[in-house]
């Protein structure tokens, strides 16, 4: 793949790995009311294998991640004249 389609793609995942984090703490038990006090507390979702796709989404994420960070760290950059003290500079 591109660095371009695997920026894409990594948004994406990341955007799917945080709804599974908001349902593995929200929606993963149904509680149900009896009365004022007493409460049954059922998993909607196999705890585990929510986690461990979550883990996976993560891992595969940190490998796209050190991917892109490899291919840029011997991608060089020419054709800009950069002035970092001056880009940098404080206001006078």
């Amino acid at each position: 793949m591109k660095v371009n389609e695997l920026l894409s793609l990594q948004k994406i995942v990341r955007e799917r790995k945080n709804e599974l984090v908001g349902m593995r703490s929200q929606v993963s038990t149904k509680t149900t009311y009896y009365g004022q006090k007493e409460s049954i507390v059922e998993p909607q979702y196999d705890v585990k294998k929510l986690d461990k796709r979550i883990t996976e989404m993560q891992n595969w994420l940190y490998r796209v991640d050190a991917a892109i960070k490899m291919t840029n760290a011997v991608t060089e950059v020419t054709g800009i004249d950069v002035d970092v003290d001056g880009i940098l500079a404080p206001l006078e």
